[in-house]
């Protein structure tokens, strides 16, 4: 087995990513081999830039040392595809990452089958309650629950999941950074009741790029992906993709057709890329072969629907059902604008019972549409610049003063978010 100061020196080469560490490392055989191959070998490897061999002809290991004692002080755990508890689901995608940061509990992912939960940033009440019971019930009946620890659903899944017995969380970042910063007793209670998972090394900050990049790790994980509350465009939805490029399974929850949360989800049952999921007991009739233990469907559907909890050790009784209050009679209604037409016989009476609106309640244009709430500041000042006028990066640069790294980190997560849209370079609002 290749020393770990070479896959680590491999992994974190200038330009090189999964897929092409996983090429050289067809080719070559091993990363020690990728080290010693001359500039006149690499340049017999298909496909390489000039700049990805110039970055492989830096043969200087300190970098990679010093991550490896960076790791060790911050007891964060390094996984190859060499080794043989790198889980073994993501092992077998198109482009697996051929190092893994974990930092945490002990991760079983070859012991216990793992179901994602991904959807919207800004997930409504709605979306957060399905997060939370399903992955709550699903994490009773011995699933373990990954997603991406964002704010919104993502977030919501992780929290009961880790606080029902255990759960993973794939960053985008390093697995020593806290992001969204927001999220830190989530990100605590992940440290120390379940596992956060990186492909990046520990310092490594935030970017746009990275969360659809991490989305593959989640799906590659796991042995089914459910959707809730995804509008069109979001990262929910790459990673739904990817879980289908990958062979695996993908249920969404359905919304109301008038959401935009909920779009997405509508979108892929309806077009039968993904099975309509209705309670976890659908899910243990299709995996509940891959658990250790075979769970109580009876409780798990209670569970579900809240009329039971997990199991825990200072668990208290539930109080007593109230009695019913009794139904009190309903004051009459006042007659409807439909039936005052009906009723109306001059054209002045059927004028006088239309339901004409105030100016102030009809609809207004979109320039003055109340922005979502939950944005940062910064997401903000990017869409009112956008409102304003502004259609490039570097108008957005000049109305919002954000360094050009940010802003299209931001523009990218709006746009996952389905709040801009970006076409050709030409930022507008959707």
């Amino acid at each position: 087995m290749a020393a770990r100061v070479y896959w680590l020196w491999l992994s974190t080469r200038p330009g090189i990513g999964a897929r092409a560490a996983g090429n050289l490392l067809d080719y070559f055989g091993s990363p020690e081999a990728v080290y010693a191959a001359s500039r006149g070998a690499l340049l017999m490897c298909d496909g390489l830039t000039p700049a990805q061999i110039n970055g492989l002809c830096d043969k200087n290991l300190n970098g990679a040392d010093r991550l490896l004692e960076d790791c060790t002080k911050k007891n964060i755990h390094i996984l190859t595809l060499a080794d043989s508890n790198y889980p073994d689901r993501l092992r077998h995608i198109y482009d697996p990452p051929i190092v893994l940061y974990w930092y945490g509990r002990t991760p079983a992912w070859d012991i216990r089958p793992m179901i994602s939960i991904v959807g919207s940033r800004r997930g409504g009440a709605y979306g957060k309650m399905m997060a939370r019971q399903f992955a709550s019930s699903l994490t009773e009946s011995g699933f373990l629950i990954v997603s991406g620890m964002a704010s919104g659903i993502d977030g919501e899944a992780n929290d009961s999941a880790v606080l029902a017995g255990g759960s993973v969380a794939v960053l985008g970042c390093g697995v020593d950074i806290c992001f969204p910063k927001e999220n830190r007793r989530l990100y605590e209670n992940l440290r120390l009741g379940g596992t956060l998972v990186s492909e990046y090394p520990p310092g490594t900050e935030p970017a746009g790029w990275r969360f659809p990049q991490r989305n593959r790790i989640i799906s590659g994980l796991s042995i089914a992906t459910i959707v809730i509350e995804a509008p069109f465009r979001s990262g929910a939805l790459i990673t739904a993709r990817l879980a289908l490029d990958q062979g695996r399974d993908v249920y969404a929850v359905p919304g109301d057709l008038d959401k935009w949360r909920s779009a997405g989800c509508n979108a892929l049952i309806r077009d039968h890329a993904a099975d309509l999921l209705t309670d976890p007991v659908q899910l243990l009739h299709a995996y509940g072969g891959l658990l250790r233990e075979p769970p109580d469907e009876r409780r798990i559907y209670r569970i579900f629907h809240g009329q039971a909890v997990p199991k825990r050790p200072d668990a208290k009784p539930a109080p007593e059902s109230r009695k019913k209050e009794p139904v009190l009679p309903q004051p009459e209604q006042p007659p409807s604008a439909a039936s005052k037409i009906q009723e109306a016989e001059k054209p002045s009476e059927i004028l006088e019972a239309l339901p004409i609106k105030p100016a102030s309640e009809l609809p207004r244009p979109s320039s003055e549409v109340p922005l979502p709430e939950g944005l940062s500041p910064e997401e903000r000042s990017v869409l009112e610049a956008v409102r304003a006028g502004a259609k490039s990066t570097d108008q957005l640069i000049a109305a919002t003063g954000l360094p050009a790294a940010q802003l299209l980190s931001l523009v990218t997560m709006l746009e996952l978010d389905a709040l801009l849209c970006n076409e050709g370079g030409i930022i507008s609002l959707p």
